[in-house]
């Protein structure tokens, strides 16, 4: 898994730049953990972009994971809601494959603050390249 996730993190710098730690990808699942800074916030909370990007990030994880990491996958549709605010700590995002197609793959995810709280969900449709 070590050398999957380095291999991540090199062809998706974006990954590093906003501070989002892959923490498991297998089996089309994935979680993603990421500590709440002041450069990520708007208003003193987190940016949505910020919640967006872990969603699509924390789907394509699982679902490139389903593909047992042939190939890439790309997301052709995103759609993500927030439910709760967040201005301090680690938040972590929970994504696994619910559909392997031939070329279309459907992921859901959902964010949780350090308390477990529910602040964001998504669900995410990508195409295997």
């Amino acid at each position: 898994m070590e050398k999957i996730i380095e291999d991540i993190y090199e062809h998706m710098p974006y990954y590093s730049t906003i501070g989002m730690d892959v923490k498991e990808i297998a089996n089309g699942k994935a979680r993603i953990e990421l500590f709440m800074r002041k450069e990520l916030s708007q208003n003193g909370m987190i940016h949505g972009g910020v919640l967006a990007s872990m969603i699509d990030a924390s789907c394509a994880c699982a679902a490139f994971s389903a593909t047992n990491f042939v190939g890439f996958v790309t997301t052709i549709d995103l759609q993500v809601s927030f439910l709760k605010p967040v201005s301090k700590g680690m938040v972590i995002a929970s994504a696994e494959c619910l559909r392997a197609g031939k070329n279309v793959l459907f992921c859901e995810s959902k964010i949780r603050n350090e308390e477990g709280e529910l602040v964001c969900v998504g669900t995410s449709q990508l195409l295997r390249i």
